[in-house]
């Protein structure tokens, strides 16, 4: 939502079509490749067969002329209105943002340290290793694709191939369960502080609202 502000705030200076360069997707990603790769294996038959572990192509095309903007004008204007932003809307308070950070880290950690986790990863190295792909790393699989710049067909088959092995050793059901136990657990042991922080954020978001509002926006 900050991002509406300064879409607003550089509309205001002249640049009628900034929509904001970069902050924000001009669509939503398509659920079935925004993430189809991870610790978790491949989710997506389709999707592999179709781009691998790269992403989807096409990007929507973006403004261009004097009214998307460009120059020392544009980018003062750019950075005088990422200000106004932050100055406007502030921040929740500093230690429960790190504290949702942290945990979130450590809940990731704990998912794939789980002997649930590592054996169903054994599993899944065992189906790819059948189907003629040495990989005992899910999350690291795909960096052997993604600075290629076409994708290849060796590439197309190892994804299938994760894809079918993400199914058969229930990986990415497994990782996400264990994953939802740790994070409440968490929830449960932090409830006083991350209740403080979800109220810190709902408040940052009114205020925003109101901001907007008040922008015309």
């Amino acid at each position: 939502m900050r991002n509406m502000l300064v879409v607003s705030c550089m509309r205001k200076a002249g640049y009628t079509a900034f929509s904001g360069d970069g902050l924000q997707a001009a669509q939503a990603p398509d659920n079935a490749t925004a993430l189809p790769a991870g610790a978790w294996g491949y989710l997506g038959t389709a999707v592999a067969a179709a781009q691998g572990f790269h992403p989807p192509r096409g990007n929507p095309p973006r403004p261009t002329g004097p009214a998307a903007g460009s120059g020392e004008a544009y980018d003062n204007a750019r950075v005088d209105c990422d200000r106004q932003a932050a100055e406007r809307i502030g921040t929740p308070p500093g230690p429960g943002t790190d504290l949702v950070g942290r945990l979130f880290d450590e809940s990731i950690g704990a998912a794939n340290r789980d002997a649930r986790v590592t054996a169903a990863t054994r599993e899944w190295s065992a189906c790819m290793a059948a189907a003629g792909f040495r990989a005992d790393d899910p999350a690291a699989l795909p960096e052997r694709f993604r600075a290629a710049p076409e994708v290849t067909p060796t590439e197309l088959a190892t994804a299938r191939a994760d894809a079918d092995c993400t199914g058969t050793s229930n990986l990415a059901g497994i990782w996400f369960a264990v994953l939802a136990g740790y994070q409440q657990q968490q929830i449960d042991r932090n409830a006083q502080a991350l209740t403080a922080q979800q109220e810190a954020v709902r408040a940052q978001d009114a205020k925003l609202a109101r901001l907007l509002a008040g922008d015309g926006s």
